[in-house]
């Protein structure tokens, strides 16, 4: 008994001490020089806690992110290149993000629907570094994550990850910070609520960005999104070939040329994106979906919809249940669209 007691009083001495030194140690950053970090715009607590934890400057993310919170510094994030003097304080960094950095940002504008490759240019445009350098930090972050679908097939491991949105960076920003954001930005998107949805579809993310791809590059204006996607899961339901241009000419491309003119030789040649000739979905997605089309996969409209066909009068498509149907539409509106 008195054993036990020992025990208990030694756990109590060694937890007070805890408490009482462990905070004043993981307030005190550990870089012995100057460390400077780059914060985008709209970085997240968690980006930034793991910026200064992979660049040594803190000790511990989790306390970075309490402290943060509690001085509620998580809501008022300045982008901007900081340098970090050794011994700085928790609260000395706090002190800069929410000052925030005098810079002129750089603008990068990738718009919905982009590739992987089409961003990769832009980003090269702006200074940044070339497209090669920022396809290789999307390979990088592909092979540092656990992603689980198969890139076999794949001409960009990350297409359909990068998210398209308006961002503002600055010079000294790499491509791997960029590549990181982009990344960063689609996996906030994509929330709980998202995910869970996914799973009711039984579909994987994978899934849903693809078909959100797919709803992306075919779609003329987002009210007709949803009955889009209504039509690729009738015909993923039924085991019917997608037939979706966008895939093929992706595909016919290798993911970097995007022309809009396909040809017979094109929809017959069996390929991993001729969505004529394939069961299912493509192998991955064709593009930056936005948040709205990932909705539209998510929740497609309920319809009995197999067809549609782009019509000039309509400002949109006009679908179709049947393809006796469809064939009538395709003879009065695309002579009309060409």
């Amino acid at each position: 008994m008195r054993k036990l007691l020992y025990i208990l009083i030694a756990l109590g001495i060694l937890i007070g001490s805890s408490a009482l030194f462990l905070p004043p140690y993981l307030s005190i950053t550990t870089n012995a020089d100057p460390v400077e970090i780059t914060i985008p715009q709209g970085a997240s607590l968690n980006y930034v806690s793991n910026k200064l934890y992979d660049s040594g400057v803190i000790k511990n993310k989790l306390w970075f992110k309490y402290k943060a919170k509690k001085v509620k510094v998580d809501r008022n994030i300045k982008p901007g290149n900081y340098l970090i003097p050794p011994d700085s304080t928790l609260d000395n960094i706090f002190d800069l993000l929410e000052k925030g950095v005098l810079e002129e940002p750089i603008i990068l504008t990738i718009p919905e629907g982009f590739t992987l490759y089409q961003i990769a240019e832009r980003v090269e445009s702006l200074g940044f570094g070339t497209k090669d350098e920022f396809i290789q930090a999307t390979k990088k972050i592909f092979e540092a994550e656990d992603y689980d679908f198969s890139t076999e097939d794949l001409y960009f491991e990350m297409e359909g990850y990068l998210y398209p949105d308006t961002y503002h960076f600055v010079e000294r920003q790499t491509v791997d910070d960029i590549a990181e954001h982009l990344v960063e930005t689609t996996n906030n998107v994509f929330t709980a609520e998202y995910k869970n949805r996914a799973d009711e579809l039984n579909l994987s993310i994978h899934d849903v960005l693809t078909i959100a791809s797919l709803i992306e590059r075919e779609a003329k204006h987002d009210a007709e999104k949803p009955k889009i996607s209504g039509v690729i899961h009738n015909r993923l339901n039924i085991n019917m070939p997608l037939q979706i241009d966008a895939s093929v000419i992706y595909g016919v491309g290798k993911g970097k040329e995007h022309n809009s003119d396909i040809y017979q030789s094109d929809l017959n040649k069996k390929a991993p994106f001729n969505t004529y000739q394939i069961d299912g979905l493509p192998p991955g997605p064709i593009a930056s979906p936005s948040q709205t089309s990932i909705v539209a996969a998510l929740y497609p409209d309920n319809h009995e919809y197999l067809y549609y066909v782009l019509s000039p009068e309509e400002d949109g498509h006009v679908f179709s249940k049947t393809h006796d149907e469809h064939v009538v539409n395709v003879a009065k509106y695309r002579n009309r669209n060409n």
